[in-house]
């Protein structure tokens, strides 16, 4: 019996050749393609089209250089493909604290437990507040208790924030309550050490319950205003005058003001050549006001307020009052 070696055949060598030379190509078109990614970056989101096969590549590609604690995170996985999304990481400053001793570092990871790897501090046998998956902030303490310390959880207040708010309604410097705040709760982790009689207690960890609401409070920084049972009101001056008042059988004996109306309270009278007549004015213990009479007397910085019961005329006798002219 005779077998054949079939690949000796010169048809089979060209097809191994073919298929060498295939991947061979997809494996190098593959490698050069290029790829858009986004990179987020000090505040900023920056695309790149890039052929680099590593993530230090592409940053490079992009202009971002990373210092020496600086880190980065893929945000869809591992793979550099089109779409991929690198997060720059910049290093910040975080604390440690272990066996009771805080050590400050700077590093800049995701996780707590990146960053632990990161800067070579064993955490394996201790409990780790806040967790090994948490998201690493600025300024963060990170706390690392034996596994057999009394650590107790128990719930507190969390006190409200108050915001402010530039309102040009209100007179400069005035506040004002809009929202009232609400305290939230939150649950508070302490490691517990008892020495003789006394307990000291390290928080080490806080996790919000019920969020608070804060408290929203308007800041004046309006000019040239007055409280009135209206609320707050803007005027162009104020103008010192001496005030009487008069009732309707005191006036020029047909019920009618200067200006051509049956007067009520709010009609005063004014001198015209000093206070025009229709000028809205506010007075404190009288309240709002229109120029729309005169009298024989009233001349300067003389007003004579109108009001519909003679036993309140005479009470009101006279006085100095502070006249606010108000805006129209």
């Amino acid at each position: 019996m005779v077998i054949k070696n079939i690949s000796n055949r010169p048809y089979k060598v060209l097809v191994v050749a073919l298929v060498i030379m295939i991947v061979s190509s997809c494996l190098t078109g593959f490698a050069v393609a290029p790829k858009t990614m986004t990179v987020m970056v000090d505040g900023k989101v920056v695309s790149v089209d890039t052929r680099a096969l590593t993530v230090k590549g592409a940053l490079e590609d992009a202009g971002v250089v990373l210092g020496s604690a600086d880190g980065y995170v893929l945000k869809n996985g591992k793979r550099l493909d089109s779409g991929t999304e690198i997060e720059v990481i910049r290093a910040m400053p975080i604390h440690v604290w272990k066996a009771g001793r805080t050590t400050e570092y700077s590093i800049g990871r995701a996780t707590v437990r990146e960053a632990l790897d990161a800067i070579g501090v064993e955490y394996q046998d201790t409990k780790v507040y806040p967790g090994l998956d948490s998201r690493l902030t600025p300024g963060q303490t990170i706390n690392l208790v034996s596994q057999g310390a009394e650590v107790t959880t128990e719930k507190k207040e969390l006190p409200y924030e108050v915001k402010f708010q530039n309102d040009p309604r209100l007179p400069r410097g005035h506040q004002q309550v809009i929202t009232p705040g609400k305290n939230g709760v939150q649950e508070v982790t302490s490691r517990v050490v008892n020495i003789g009689s006394r307990q000291i207690r390290r928080d080490i960890a806080s996790t919000v319950v019920i969020p608070s609401t804060p408290q929203v409070v308007a800041l004046g920084t309006g000019e040239n205003m007055i409280s009135t049972s209206r609320g707050y009101v803007r005027y162009r001056k104020v103008v010192q005058m001496e005030a009487t008042a008069y009732t309707l059988a005191e006036g020029n004996g047909d019920g009618v003001t200067s200006i051509g109306i049956v007067p009520y309270k709010g009609i005063i009278a004014v001198d015209p050549r000093v206070i025009p007549y229709r000028t809205k004015v506010y007075i404190p213990g009288y309240g709002f006001a229109m120029a729309g009479d005169c009298g024989g007397a009233i001349q300067g910085n003389r007003i004579d307020l109108f009001m519909y019961d003679y036993g309140e005329a005479v009470s009101w006798g006279r006085r100095s009052v502070d006249m606010y002219i108000l805006e129209e």
